[in-house]
């Protein structure tokens, strides 16, 4: 079983031809799910919904992943602005208090009991809470964590705490916009050297349509290209997806580019429709073409 960690966010698109998509269901953590949900049958969420979630998007995240871990809290529901600029750039504008976002990710306090033989985590949390989940975590048999920061997190005025979170993850995944204003450096083998340098066992380094940098201590980083699907709908949560993706690669063959493959096809199915969830057993026949592609099923 493999288990994404953070929020659920209706997200109101806005794409730059002025097309709105109003309460899409997204969020790291959901995105993140979906990117392991592609590859494995039991996969966890386990998220805070606030008072008045719409029913029937819960009934679709309870189809979709172990419902135990869709806690019902009475938080607002978290929702925010998505706007896409042509270059790709995109705003995130919240409408309710930030507040409530580091509020609505669960505690370990919020760990259900049914949740016993997970093998890999995505942590998408405060970053201050790394090292509180690891240790849970550990204790409960997890053998990988991967870390995606949040992007507020990544400045240089946080390197020295950044190292430090670092000696708790298996891997972080930083997007390169991130990895840039976090370590002063520019190119991606620059950024990726300067993570590793501060102590991160393994990176997945996230560069949207150039693919992934991925590399890990010891070893020569890979090149990742990105797979373009033949219409892409909308770019949220891509990155995230990749995160899910490629974890379950890593815990499976711990082989980097094995786990950069599947972080790459998780991405690319993310592309092809407005929100989080789709119906992954139709694209799974997509999705291993696609593997195809990268001559990884040869």
């Amino acid at each position: 079983m493999f288990l994404s960690i953070g929020v659920v966010i209706l997200d109101d698109i806005v794409l730059p031809d002025g097309t709105t998509r109003m309460g899409v269901l997204g969020g790291g953590a959901t995105h993140a799910a979906m990117g392991m949900r592609l590859w494995e049958d039991r996969v966890g969420l386990l998220v805070a919904l606030g008072h008045g979630f719409p029913p029937d998007l819960e009934a679709r995240l309870r189809r979709a992943f172990e419902p135990q871990g869709l806690l019902h809290r009475p938080y607002p529901v978290l929702r925010a602005w998505q706007v896409f600029e042509a270059d790709g750039t995109r705003h995130e504008v919240f409408r309710v208090d930030t507040q409530w976002l580091e509020r609505s990710v669960p505690a370990p306090e919020d760990w259900p009991a049914a949740f016993q033989d997970v093998q890999g985590v995505h942590l998408h949390c405060a970053p201050w809470e790394v090292p509180r989940w690891a240790t849970f975590l550990r204790a409960r048999g997890v053998s990988t964590l991967l870390w995606e920061p949040w992007d507020t997190f990544c400045i240089a005025q946080n390197r020295e705490q950044f190292a430090d979170y670092l000696k708790w993850v298996d891997v972080v995944s930083p997007n390169l916009s991130e990895g840039r204003m976090l370590t002063g450096q520019q190119t991606a083998q620059e950024v990726m050297n300067a993570l590793l340098e501060m102590g991160a066992k393994m990176v997945a380094l996230r560069m949207g349509a150039q693919g992934s940098l991925v590399g890990k201590q010891g070893e020569a980083p890979i090149t990742i290209p990105a797979i373009s699907p033949p219409r892409i709908v909308d770019v949220t949560g891509a990155g995230n997806a990749y995160c899910g993706g490629f974890l379950v690669g890593w815990v499976r063959r711990c082989d980097l580019r094995w786990a950069g493959y599947l972080g790459a096809v998780s991405a690319s199915i993310a592309l092809e429709q407005f929100g989080a969830l789709y119906d992954w057993e139709a694209a799974r026949p997509r999705a291993f073409e696609r593997l195809r592609q990268f001559g990884a099923l040869e």
